[in-house]
């Protein structure tokens, strides 16, 4: 019943429609692999793998797939896990409808989202407003550039190519609006400093 109101409310929204639903870990990534989406709302609280875990997992085989956190808890602690693990929003059940649709709208756009009641229990730099979103793969690169790592060193420990590895740095430079590696460098130190997105504590 609960998934039958979440689909309800969603198609009820211009544009959007929900092309797959599971009721446990081990079917959403099963699903995962052959259905296609744009956006991925996640109940923190279904059967194992669940929480953290799964959207770590979910990570490793859909590295630029949004994920929109659903919960029951509202609790920073439990909002901060599920942020660190690669989620890209987090939002309670017992908001409203249209918050949930904003939400979805926001991460889908590529940007991150925490309800207001919530964004003030976040040190540092506030992730939905002020700073672009980074897939889980160009974080990567950017904390090891940051931790003074070449182009060579970060395609062998990723396995990836150099060309790749150089694509990364060059969208990430973009997307900061960074004009050089010395910028970038001066860039992560202060979102680490500061308890920044790509390093919020569990």
């Amino acid at each position: 019943m609960v998934r039958d109101g979440l689909r309800r409310i969603i198609e009820s929204e211009p544009g959007m429609c929900v092309s797959g639903q599971s009721m446990d870990g081990n079917t959403t990534l099963d699903r995962l692999c052959d259905t296609p989406c744009d956006i991925l709302l996640l109940d923190l609280n279904m059967p194992a793998p669940n929480g953290p875990d799964l959207i770590r997992q979910v990570r490793e085989f859909r590295p630029d797939l949004p994920i929109l956190v659903l919960t029951m808890h509202n609790q920073p602690a439990v909002a901060r896990a599920a942020l660190k693990a690669g989620a890209s929003g987090f939002v309670a059940k017992d908001n409203d409808p249209e918050v949930l649709l904003h939400a979805l709208r926001q991460v889908a756009a590529g940007e991150r989202y925490i309800e207001p009641r919530l964004a003030g229990a976040f040190d540092g730099p506030a992730p939905s407003s002020t700073l672009p979103t980074l897939s889980p793969r160009e974080v990567e690169v950017l904390q090891r550039l940051a931790a003074g790592e070449t182009n060579g060193q970060i395609a062998i420990e990723l396995g990836l190519s150099e060309k790749t590895v150089s694509t990364h740095k060059t969208n990430v430079m973009a997307k900061l609006k960074l004009q050089s590696l010395a910028d970038l460098v001066r860039f992560a130190d202060q979102l680490k400093k500061t308890g920044g997105w790509f390093g919020i504590d569990s």
